[in-house]
């Protein structure tokens, strides 16, 4: 099985990104052609839309095309990995939350790291803005996910661009059921599970290979306007390497397990009749074991919607 690369969070995690905004709904009009999927099953007439989500991105990626729109107006129900509009105006809940990834017994970050790493790790964060002598007191993992944020940041991607952050501004206004098929507790439970071994671990590769992920950023978000699916699994998922038990646990707690739950509450839903639009992190939609691939094996029929159908 392939496994997830280990600075992909752009398409499978929500919270990480913040920076939500008010954006203005305008007429579709793009030449942008991302990846929407219509599935069905016989015996039903109504449909899910899959709409692999993009947590950054640029001004410029919207409008978004009228495929995506029109599906999402043909829909009752906005699918989203969880509501994060209404989560980043609760300011006392993200500041709980952050309390996960806090060392304990008053440990700090070099405890876990080398000096090398840490001295690397401040100094991308620093040139970004990022860093406060408070992430001395958090955990390796905390800091990785910021390295990612600093990363995006490099390359000029938006967080208050997110294509999810998009379309919950736009169900909000639009007085759409928005149906959560997890939480942000969920997301911090899952990354906070991680022992501080694996922690370290990631928080090295982060370090070693960012300016090498500065350039699969670009060319992720390319691909992601671009939509062939084939190219966006090649950079998305790298092949099988058993001796690697960190990176079987990351994509198995990060993407497999949370695909098998996302995908059974779409399921649940798309029972009651109505027509979905679900918009989540990209990563688990495509490749072997995403939601797509559970769907179709539960008998749903599968269908690439494009801009010239």
């Amino acid at each position: 099985m392939k496994k997830l690369k280990s600075f992909v969070l752009l398409l499978c995690f929500s919270f990480l990104l913040c920076g939500c905004t008010k954006q203005e709904k305008v007429d579709p009009i793009n030449q942008n052609t991302p990846l929407l999927f219509e599935v069905t099953k016989n015996g039903t007439e109504n449909k899910l839309y899959l709409f692999g989500s993009i947590h950054a991105a640029e001004e410029s990626l919207y409008p978004l095309p009228n495929y995506v729109m029109d599906a999402y107006k043909k829909s009752k129900v906005l699918a989203v990995e969880f509501d994060l509009v209404e989560y980043m105006e609760d300011l006392p809940k993200q500041m709980s939350d952050l309390t996960r990834f806090v060392n304990p017994e008053n440990k700090k970050i070099s405890d876990y790291i080398s000096a090398e790493i840490y001295e690397e790790s401040v100094q991308i964060l620093t040139n970004a803005g990022l860093y406060s002598f408070v992430l001395d007191s958090y955990s390796p993992i905390m800091w990785y996910t910021l390295l990612e944020n600093a990363a995006i940041e490099d390359v000029q991607l938006e967080t208050l661009y997110g294509v999810d952050q998009y379309f919950l501004q736009l169900a909000k206004e639009d007085e759409k059921e928005i149906l959560e098929l997890e939480s942000a507790d969920y997301q911090y439970a899952v990354l906070s599970s991680f022992d501080y071994e694996m922690q370290a671990y990631l928080l090295e590769q982060g370090v070693s290979e960012y300016e090498k992920s500065k350039q699969n950023l670009l060319k992720l978000y390319e691909l992601y306007k671009k939509g062939n699916k084939e190219e966006l699994e090649e950079i998305v998922f790298s092949e099988d390497d058993r001796s690697n038990s960190y990176m079987e646990e990351y994509t198995n707690k990060l993407v497999t397990v949370r695909n098998q739950n996302m995908a059974a509450s779409l399921e649940k839903s798309f029972e009651k009749g109505q027509n979905i639009f679900c918009t989540i992190g990209l990563a688990h939609i495509i490749g072997e074991g995403g939601i797509l691939d559970l769907l179709s094996q539960n008998g749903y029929v599968v269908t690439i919607v494009n801009g010239t159908t």
